[in-house]
């Protein structure tokens, strides 16, 4: 079941935000198809750790104040201090837990390339985030990629030879290239001192 967080109603909006985040409050939104939206705030420590635990487009749950049930919403977009990156607003997308949904998550490479160890080559990572579809309750927060296969300089993998989870499809371009092993920069330069020395 997902977690579920705290939040009350907003009545402060506008550019008066500002005195609830001195005060340790996070200025919010909920909105969804066909639903009007609704300004809220939560603590900001609150938000903090709702961001760190499940970041964007996991399915979590809050709690208005003065309503009984929890709504089921993705954090959609969110606001940050350019400098500190604290955050200064979060819209929550309230959805149908029957709908599919999409977003872009981020790809997570796992395991060791033997192209990298045997051969010093380096692995360079050509896409950060995959749009993927899927149910609210099934979306992932990330995609994982084995690079394990990935045995010599040169090789590279496609992102139609990446495995979805169950009930996740992916949007991008199959033909996209994840990631390759080149050759690094130090493995180059023995190389080309390798003739001097002799």
């Amino acid at each position: 079941m997902p977690d579920t967080y705290a939040v009350e109603p907003r009545a402060v909006t506008g550019k008066k935000v500002s005195l609830l985040r001195r005060e340790g409050l996070l200025p919010a939104v909920i909105y969804g198809r066909g639903l009007e939206s609704l300004n809220i705030q939560m603590p900001y420590v609150t938000a903090r750790d709702l961001m760190n635990a499940h970041g964007k487009s996991t399915l979590i749950n809050v709690q208005v104040a003065g309503e009984a049930e929890p709504r089921p919403v993705v954090v959609r977009q969110l606001a940050q201090n350019p400098v500190t990156r604290a955050l200064l607003h979060l819209d929550f997308y309230q959805v149908d837990l029957s709908r599919l949904i999409t977003a872009s998550i981020p790809i997570t490479l796992t395991g060791t390339a033997p192209a990298v160890t045997r051969w010093n080559g380096l692995l360079v990572q050509g896409l950060e985030h995959v749009e993927v579809e899927a149910l609210p309750s099934s979306m992932p927060t990330h995609l994982e990629v084995p690079v394990g296969g990935l045995a010599q300089i040169g090789d590279h993998l496609l992102l139609g030879s990446v495995r979805a989870p169950a009930g996740v499809r992916v949007l991008t371009g199959l033909d996209a290239v994840v990631v390759t092993v080149q050759h690094s920069a130090a493995g180059e330069s023995e190389t080309e001192e390798a003739p001097a020395a002799e």
